[in-house]
């Protein structure tokens, strides 16, 4: 039975996991060259990210963090790799990488952070109160 508890959480956590990150993006930077496999973290589960805002939002970080000129997304290879390492970004990330002053307005809302509560708790519940 308590391996059956085991293996159901970690279901739950893995499907947790892959919904809070979107599909990755290929992102190629320049001066100094980089490629890098780009996923965003998305704000919610009501609110989804995706397409052309992800790129927007990988580049813009991904130019400011690595100290890049220029970066842009680029088209995978022809069996849907993109080479290169992996980042992921956040609203947050994209809010100062675009500011004159690095600072960020993002504030999560009641109901996100409750989801989060809810979501520690059952961790340390299904964990026997090791992960508290």
């Amino acid at each position: 039975m308590k391996r059956v508890l085991v293996l159901a959480s970690v279901g739950a956590l893995a499907a947790f996991a892959a919904s809070a990150i979107a599909g990755e993006q290929c992102i190629s930077c320049a001066d100094p060259a980089a490629t890098y496999r780009c996923a965003v973290e998305q704000p919610s589960e009501k609110l989804k990210l995706g397409g052309s805002i992800e790129q927007e939002m990988c580049a813009k970080v991904l130019a400011k963090k690595g100290a890049h000129q220029k970066c842009q997304a680029v088209p995978t290879t022809d069996d849907g790799k993109c080479e290169g390492a992996e980042r992921v970004v956040t609203v947050t990330d994209y809010q100062r990488a675009i500011s004159a002053n690095g600072e960020s307005t993002y504030e999560e809302g009641a109901f996100e952070v409750a989801r989060r509560n809810v979501h520690d708790t059952w961790l340390c519940v299904t964990s026997m109160f090791k992960d508290c």
